[in-house]
């Protein structure tokens, strides 16, 4: 008797285990540690009245040393046309959840997506194609901070500053040429948007007849008039240590997008236009404040956040 109740369960044992056996087959696959993001690239304006469009040919998007499948393929556009918070998307798909801190761009400076040559170029006010030279392919480092998380998209954008990314060359053939690698790499950012604010307002000017005015944005601390007014490093860069800039309208409204967390200061440099159409800076422009507390010397911005600054120019400070 007893051995048949033995048997009986080491029958019942042999059964539980096939059953569950067949559930573990049937399991759902576990979710994978997958997340989504879209990757946009904008600029700030290039400081040359000659420029009309900034075409670029950008033909693979590096994520993680590897192309990334969310790419949308060989893409010719106009990155002048993307600024003060547009921007061109370039793909959107899955990323893994884990943190990155670069983006790689490779520009096909030969051909563009339709294979007319050349593939990037400065489009000059005559309607004229420029080339900018830099080799058939250019590998571009975007260097910063983003980490997609499960449930949410990443938007992820690249800033790169056309003003610091392009220089024109007197007497060159090609006239225009990206900047030295060191200088570019400087030019470019790769921010999470999520973690970026903007600051914007109105410049009432009646008083320096400039043809041109131009704001940058500093880190707090970070400006020095005695070395930003000259042109620096290789290429010779004036302003190049601020982080963004923007024309200034000439209803008088500006906006500077796409700044991380942190205390700027806003500084207006007054331009005139020479006769070959070059910008001159002047000076800066003496500013004071019209109807807010905020001081343009001391702008302390979180992410998501909005300031508006309104200023009324008083006078300049010549060069």
């Amino acid at each position: 008797m007893i051995h048949q109740n033995w048997k009986n369960i080491t029958a019942a044992f042999v059964l539980l285990l096939s059953a569950t056996a067949c559930l573990k087959d049937f399991e759902p696959n576990p979710v994978e540690k997958v997340g989504y993001g879209q990757i946009e690239i904008t600029d700030a304006p290039i400081d040359d009245p000659n420029v009309s469009g900034v075409f670029l040919t950008i033909a693979d998007v590096k994520v993680d040393g590897k192309s990334w499948a969310g790419f949308d393929g060989k893409t010719t556009f106009d990155l002048l046309a993307y600024h003060n918070g547009l921007a061109k998307l370039l793909g959107e798909g899955s990323l893994e959840l884990k943190a990155y801190n670069e983006i790689v761009l490779i520009f096909d400076t030969e051909t563009d997506a339709n294979g007319n040559s050349p593939g990037c170029y400065i489009k000059d006010n005559s309607g004229g194609k420029r080339k900018l030279n830099g080799g058939s392919q250019m590998v571009i480092k975007a260097k910063g901070s983003f980490e997609p998380k499960a449930g949410d998209t990443a938007a992820v954008i690249i800033d790169m500053d056309l003003r610091k990314s392009i220089v024109y060359q007197v007497g060159s053939s090609n006239e225009y040429k990206f900047v030295s690698d060191p200088e570019l790499a400087s030019a470019i950012r790769l921010l999470d948007k999520s973690s970026t604010g903007t600051i914007s307002g109105d410049c009432t000017d009646g008083v320096s007849s400039s043809d041109k005015v131009v704001v940058y944005a500093y880190k707090k601390g970070t400006f020095d008039i005695s070395i930003e007014k000259f042109p620096q490093g290789a290429s010779q860069i004036q302003f190049k240590n601020a982080i963004a800039s923007s024309a200034v309208e000439a209803n008088g409204n500006y906006h500077l997008s796409l700044l991380e967390s942190g205390l700027y200061e806003l500084h207006f440099i007054s331009y005139k236009v020479e006769a070959d159409g070059r910008l001159y800076a002047k000076g800066e422009l003496q500013i004071s404040l019209l109807n807010n507390l905020l001081d343009p010397l001391a702008l302390n911005l979180s992410a998501k956040e909005s300031l508006s600054v309104d200023l009324m120019v008083t006078g300049i400070l010549f060069f």
